[in-house]
């Protein structure tokens, strides 16, 4: 449903946040090896989540990413509009033009039903609250035994 740029994007976004406490700037290179994601497209997606102000960024010798305060109360939500757009609440799972109640594929009352929620999900859950159970070790952002790439 979401793109792998998006998935990399919330990744890459929960981990910055991750550090926030700490007042960490991190370089992309550290990004994109936490996240599991070739460098110069973690680059792209670093750039789009900074443009659309959910991350920010620093340049020169002590710069790098971050986020700031009011940003770490931002929906994942948000994320996902910065690199997917919101159409992917309403497209059919199935690929088709005209897909609704009345005139439905054959997965769209499936469907549209777990679509509703995990947009809601979406809504519900702030970068913050994500970044937290990543530093607290409930949650993870990479696989086991990942070496980089």
């Amino acid at each position: 449903m979401i793109s792998k740029s998006c998935k990399y994007a919330i990744r890459a976004t929960v981990f910055i946040a991750s550090k926030a406490r700490q007042d960490v700037k991190l370089g992309m290179k550290e990004i994109a090896a936490e996240i599991e994601a070739p460098a110069p497209f973690t680059a792209k997606i670093l750039q789009m989540l900074n443009k659309n102000r959910i991350i920010t960024s620093l340049k020169g010798p002590y710069g790098g990413f971050y986020c700031e305060q009011d940003q770490l109360d931002l929906s994942v939500l948000e994320i996902v509009n910065a690199v997917d757009g919101l159409a992917v609440f309403r497209e059919c799972i199935m690929g088709l033009h005209i897909c609704s109640d009345e005139h439905p594929c054959p997965l769209h009352h499936k469907y549209a039903a777990n679509r509703d929620n995990l947009l809601k999900t979406f809504e519900e859950t702030s970068i913050r609250s994500l970044a937290e159970d990543l530093s607290k070790g409930f949650a993870f952002i990479n696989n086991p035994g990942y070496e980089g790439i």
